[in-house]
């Protein structure tokens, strides 16, 4: 079966909305935390597929910039005949292959067998909020989409209400996604039908290179669809799980696109409040992308009373229960920043979760002994850990702190 490390570098930015033409390339991000291990390391790419062109099939407007992943057109398949026969004639051995579709993997046929278990049809005020179809969107509808519309391939996961495919559009010029399944009588029996219908809301508005693209949405009886950029390159967490911990050269990178990316979802006055490494996924060329939106929340102007995110990542005025605003994401980075160093949360107390909550309100935070951290680095974790809000660094400066700056002059400069 192939696996994500297989097609990690084959896959090229693609778009899917109506008026859109920015490519991209995802996958869904798992919730659930574990203990740091090693993995084994993902096989070699052998066989690259490049340079396609990527025309928008859903619009009449300009291509699409940069190149897509799919089949190619009858005009390179000719100008890859022309010159494979020019070079045959002169040098049979410097004669190329021909590009071959991506492979996308065997489908076990998991939904069918789920469907036939797994979930209710929903009926009157839920089936209405959850009927959600972008291609009836009032800002930027989409085609119609329905299951039949796609070529399933391997799984990429599982989610807590349902499974996550790779798969393949059917119709020219087969865009590759991540399919995410969402069972609406799930939905309804966890009470969050509002959450779910708010997290598609601004997601699928959402146009940033570090944050994951929704391209597209669509529902039948007993399940809402998700089309998902896929991310080439997978999860995040996984990575950190294989090495224990990243360099600082490396950490500074992910921190610079975290922080930028944070500054445009702030501008939409979207708050994340679930920043973790399960959260974040892996573009085909390394890119950060911020996924997995269940806790975002629009709130333009509001302070929000609610407990929400993961434990390690609340900030002291969540844990004693106070008003929050979008700096909870600030000290989220910090904590962030710390694990992508040490391999660990800074206030992670195994034996207790009333220690960790105690160390966070007390904003305990202590180095690790055993290996050797940076001035700058220290600096600019130690002004984003602030007890209050308003003394954490601001985001546009950390992007200007030596420590990112070091190690991201090209960003920049450019």
């Amino acid at each position: 079966m192939t696996t994500i490390g297989s097609v990690t570098r084959q896959i090229a930015a693609l778009e899917i909305s109506s008026k859109q033409n920015k490519p991209a390339a995802a996958a869904s991000g798992s919730s659930l935390r574990a203990a740091h291990s090693k993995q084994t390391s993902q096989e070699k790419v052998t066989k690259l597929l490049t340079k396609f062109s990527a025309p928008n099939p859903f619009s009449s407007s300009k291509p699409a910039q940069g190149s897509s992943l799919r089949h190619p057109t009858n005009a390179t398949n000719q100008h890859a005949a022309s010159s494979s026969a020019s070079s045959s004639k002169s040098n049979l051995a410097t004669k190329s292959p021909a590009p071959v579709p991506l492979d996308i993997g065997t489908y076990d046929g998991g939904l069918e067998t789920e469907n036939e278990k797994r979930g209710e049809k929903v009926y009157g005020e839920a089936a209405e909020e959850l009927a959600l179809d972008s291609s009836v969107s009032g800002k930027n509808p989409t085609r119609e989409w329905t299951l039949h519309d796609f070529e399933m391939g391997r799984p990429l996961g599982k989610g807590k209400f349902g499974r996550v495919y790779m798969v393949r559009t059917k119709s020219e010029p087969k865009y590759i996604l991540a399919l995410k399944t969402l069972y609406k009588s799930e939905i309804v029996q966890s009470k969050v039908e509002k959450q779910i219908r708010r997290e598609i809301e601004i997601q699928q508005n959402l146009r940033h290179p570090n944050v994951l693209r929704l391209y597209g949405y669509f529902h039948d009886e007993k399940r809402i669809f998700l089309m998902l950029e896929f991310a080439g390159k997978g999860e995040l967490y996984k990575q950190l799980s294989k090495r224990g911990s990243f360099s600082e050269s490396r950490s500074s990178r992910y921190i610079y696109q975290m922080a930028d990316a944070l500054i445009y979802l702030h501008g939409k006055h979207v708050i994340h409040r679930d920043i973790k490494p399960e959260n974040l996924l892996l573009g085909i060329n390394g890119e950060l992308k911020i996924g997995d939106f269940g806790w975002s929340v629009h709130a333009p102007g509001n302070r929000r009373m609610t407990l929400c995110g993961t434990l390690d990542y609340l900030p002291p005025e969540m844990v004693e229960g106070k008003a929050h605003n979008e700096r909870v994401d600030y000290w989220a980075l910090g904590v962030l920043t710390y694990e992508f160093l040490v391999g660990a949360p800074p206030f992670e107390d195994r034996s207790s979760v009333n220690n960790t909550y105690r160390r966070i309100a007390k904003v305990d935070l202590r180095w690790p002994r055993d290996r050797e951290l940076s001035s700058e680095v220290k600096d600019l974790i130690s002004r984003l850990l602030q007890h209050d809000p308003q003394s954490r660094i601001p985001l546009t400066e950390v992007l200007r702190h030596p420590w990112i700056v070091k190690y991201n002059k090209h960003r920049e400069s450019a």
